[in-house]
């Protein structure tokens, strides 16, 4: 890997819930070598405030019983796999691991880990953020359209004539298309104070 694509991790806070032997010695390890401030925690632990990557074991008690274990945690986080039983990948894969690590951990693949759980972590983000746009665009729209068939309505009149009055108000008014819509449909701006104004 070239200089160039080459990505430190240096200073960032990893949290490791695994309980104390050989995996988690190395593990921990490894990642103070690569620059990570590291916490350790023989089980789930109550708050992930401040860490920025999580490994945690996915073969432990708490990946089935810990309510942390059923919901997104809001942080890359990299399973450390042993059982490869059904119920312990599902368990794992309800915690939505960006990466994962099999046991017995090497000190090999621990860089490789890192560097695809926080782009995978990274990309996942994107794509909700996108996806959350997407979907406030389309209820923008839902409410123009409703503003505007409510407009034709009332005031009998077209499509276009119908946005153009709209748009009209909301530039009087200084405020977006869809805020002026959102008020028509709430009935605090009614349709004949717009056809007057």
């Amino acid at each position: 890997m070239n200089r160039r694509h080459s990505r430190s991790f240096r200073g960032l806070h990893a949290l490791i819930e695994h309980p104390p032997g050989r995996d988690r010695t190395v593990l921990q390890t490894q990642l103070e070598l690569l620059g990570l401030k590291v916490t350790v925690h023989d089980s789930a632990a109550p708050s992930h405030d401040s860490i920025d990557i999580l490994f945690f074991d996915a073969d432990g008690e708490q990946a089935f019983e810990s309510e942390e274990a059923h919901r997104d945690l809001g942080l890359p986080a990299v399973a450390l796999i042993g059982s490869e039983t059904p119920s312990r990948l599902q368990a794992m894969l309800a915690r939505q691991p960006s990466a994962y690590l099999m046991k017995p951990i090497r000190s090999t693949g621990i860089y490789a880990s890192l560097a695809i759980a926080t782009h995978q972590y990274a990309t996942l983000q994107a794509m909700r953020r996108k996806l959350a746009s997407a979907e406030e665009r389309l209820r923008s729209r839902r409410l123009l359209l409703a503003a505007m068939l409510q407009i034709m309505n009332q005031a009998q009149v077209g499509e276009a004539e119908a946005f153009r009055m709209l748009r009209r108000a909301a530039m009087s008014r200084r405020q977006t298309v869809e805020a002026v819509s959102a008020q028509i449909l709430a009935g605090d701006f009614p349709v004949p104070r717009l056809l007057a104004g």
